[in-house]
């Protein structure tokens, strides 16, 4: 990174208070995400916590896709044990990026072609993390509900990929 976007960072770890409480009162003001329950949001809090207060170990260049994959695909089979709709579950997700990114934009100055550049940097980062991070969520809800399917209706393999994978009979 870059001084710019190491001071980015730096304001985000060091405000995450902050921008999970606007992040909170977004998700308790959507209609949309009515399945979240006070239970569902004190998990969604420490984990969103957790994104904003080690941003720099989650953009950083030293954090594998793998890491983030393991990670992640926890973090859907978490939410489909719980009881989160997976609609819900990507939602806190893009609406965690807008909240930090709504925070950057109010509480920074760009004065340089230079630091918007690094501005780019950084959201490209971040953007990176928060997209690879929300399709391992998916893939591991989605594991975890095929597991599901299969136990409850007794599916077999085929009609469990024909219901998850769309693929068509032949």
């Amino acid at each position: 990174m870059h001084l710019l976007s190491d001071r980015l960072i730096g304001l985000v770890e060091d405000h995450t208070g902050d921008i999970v409480k606007r992040w909170l009162a977004i998700l308790r003001n959507d209609p949309t995400m009515a399945a979240l329950s006070p239970r569902h949001m004190e998990h969604l809090q420490g984990k969103a916590w957790d994104i904003l207060k080690h941003l720099s170990q989650w953009v950083g260049y030293d954090t594998s896709k793998e890491e983030i994959e393991r990670r992640y695909e926890a973090e859907g089979r978490d939410f489909y044990d719980m009881g989160i709709p997976l609609w819900e579950g990507i939602r806190t997700m893009y609406t965690l990026r807008r909240a930090l990114w709504l925070f950057v934009g109010s509480e920074s100055q760009f004065d340089s072609a230079f630091q918007l550049s690094q501005l780019l940097e950084l959201s490209d980062r971040v953007i990176l993390f928060f997209d690879r991070a929300e399709f391992y969520m998916a893939r591991g809800y989605l594991d975890r509900m095929r597991g599901r399917a299969q136990e409850v209706g007794k599916l077999d393999a085929v009609a469990i990929e024909r219901i998850f994978l769309a693929k068509p009979e032949r």
